[in-house]
């Protein structure tokens, strides 16, 4: 794996150097669209239909929408924050304090020299203690909300978070007034839940879909033919061998007596 940012977790006094990993991989089959006729991926160009033209990549600004249907510019966000790499403690809630919702991304963080002692002394107490840490950290010039928590014994994940007020609270209101069950019905669902009920094994779930999509990429794939620039140096080569050969080769009269 390959870091993204070295930084550190502000622990109080105490700074622990860390590197940030990304923990998942994109569970997508990456794919293109092609031309179909010849297999050549197609090309997008930024066109402006008031201008009725191709826009270059320096005439491109950002905007934001208002609402009669204008844009205003908005500068270029400043790179300056990138820069600061902390990932600050605010404080240390239950795990089950903080909804599902809001969690975003999952990193791991690895100690980085001088940090490895510290690193473990958190991992331990939060594990000890059943906490986990809330914090704000910077990543690609944005703030965000994270948590930081014991992923086990020895390691400690990040997992980004989304603001508050990102979630759209209308679908709290989904189901009021709804019909509400018989305490036959509830006695009947809550049988049905125990009888199913078993721990999450991740290795239970594996992505059918990605796995077979990945089969039929293999199944598809052409044999893939020698570049010309391989083929010519295998040509080349080859040549090279035989050359060297003959020259090594005795000659039919060596040896024979005259």
């Amino acid at each position: 794996m390959r870091a993204l940012y070295t930084g550190v977790i502000g622990f109080g006094l105490v700074s622990i150097p860390i590197q940030v990993f990304k923990a998942m991989e994109s569970e997508r089959v990456t794919t293109h669209w092609i031309h179909e006729t010849c297999r050549t991926r197609i090309q997008y160009q930024k066109y402006c239909p008031q201008c009725d033209r191709v826009v270059e990549k320096d005439e491109i600004a950002t905007g934001a929408p208002l609402p009669d249907g204008r844009f205003v510019i908005l500068p270029p966000e400043d790179g300056g924050p990138a820069s600061d790499h902390t990932i600050s403690i605010l404080n240390f809630p239950e795990l089950t304090d903080i909804d599902p919702v809001y969690w975003e991304t999952a990193y791991w963080l690895k100690p980085a020299a001088g940090g490895h002692k510290a690193y473990a002394l958190l991992t331990r107490t939060m594990r000890e203690l059943g906490r986990v840490a809330l914090a704000e950290m910077t990543l690609r010039t944005r703030p965000a909300l994270a948590v930081v928590r014991p992923y086990n014994d020895h390691a400690l994940m990040l997992h980004r978070m989304y603001y508050p007020e990102s979630l759209r609270l209308d679908g709290a209101e989904f189901g009021v007034g709804a019909a509400q069950p018989t305490d036959e019905e509830m006695n009947m669902a809550n049988v049905l839940v125990q009888h199913m009920a078993q721990a999450f094994e991740p290795s239970r779930y594996p992505n059918r879909y990605r796995q077979e999509r990945l089969r039929q990429i293999e199944e598809l794939a052409p044999a893939t033919p020698p570049s010309p620039v391989a083929y010519e140096r295998e040509v080349l080569d080859l040549m090279e061998r035989l050359k060297a050969s003959v020259r090594n080769r005795p000659s039919r009269d060596a040896g024979t007596v005259g």
